[in-house]
C-alpha cells in the first residue's frame, strides 16, 4: 500500500479512504470502473493503435452524479475519424491539412506496424490522400441507450429516485 504522507497532514487516514460511505458512493465508483473496462475493451477490439489509445481512456468521478471520461487527443480522431485530403468520405469536421507526409507521421507508422521507412511513408500517403482514417464510433458504441437505461436503473434501485440519465459529449475541453 502507498503511503499518503501530503493527506494526513490534511487529517485524511488511509482507511478514510479505502471504502466509499454508502451504497451510492460504491456504485458511482463501481460504475466508472466499468465504463473505463468497456471504453479500453471496445478501443482495443475495433481501433488501430498499439494500446495507448486504450490505456490513456479512463472514467472518474468528478462529483455528484458526474462521471467524466478522458483521453488522448488521438481518441477524437479514431471515434470520429478523418476525411482525406481535399475529400468529404466521412461525416467528420477532421481533413488532413498538409499535402504531404510528415516524418513524424511516417515514424508513428514505423513505430505501430513495424514497416521499414519507404512503406512507411507510402501507408501514411494512402491515408492521407486516399483513405483517410475511418470512424469507429466509439462513443456511440461504448455509451449506447441500453447502457443509459440500466444505469438510470441501478441508481433508482439504490436512492429510490427516478433518473433520466444522460450522455454529453464534449471534446472541446479535451486537450
Amino acid at each position: 500500500m502507498a503511503e499518503f504522507d501530503f493527506l494526513e497532514s490534511f487529517g485524511f487516514t488511509q482507511a478514510d479512504l479505502a471504502q466509499p460511505e454508502n451504497a451510492y458512493e460504491k456504485f458511482i465508483l463501481d460504475l466508472s470502473n466499468q465504463l473505463t473496462k468497456n471504453f479500453q475493451e471496445y478501443i482495443f477490439k475495433n481501433v488501430n493503435n498499439t494500446g495507448g489509445l486504450a490505456a490513456a481512456t479512463v472514467a472518474y468521478v468528478t462529483g455528484p452524479l458526474t462521471i467524466t471520461v478522458e483521453s488522448d487527443q488521438y481518441y477524437n480522431y479514431q471515434d470520429q475519424g478523418v476525411n482525406p485530403i481535399g475529400q468529404n468520405k466521412f461525416p467528420t469536421n477532421y481533413e488532413f491539412k498538409l499535402p504531404f507526409v510528415t516524418k513524424s507521421h511516417a515514424m508513428a507508422i514505423k513505430q505501430w506496424k513495424g514497416y521499414d521507412m519507404s512503406h512507411a511513408y507510402a501507408s501514411a500517403a494512402a491515408s492521407k490522400f486516399k483513405y483517410g482514417i475511418k470512424p469507429r464510433n466509439i462513443t456511440s458504441n461504448v455509451m449506447t441507450d441500453d447502457v443509459l437505461n440500466r444505469i438510470a436503473n441501478d441508481l433508482a434501485e439504490i436512492t429510490g429516485l427516478i433518473f433520466d440519465v444522460s450522455f454529453t459529449k464534449n471534446t472541446k475541453t479535451w486537450q
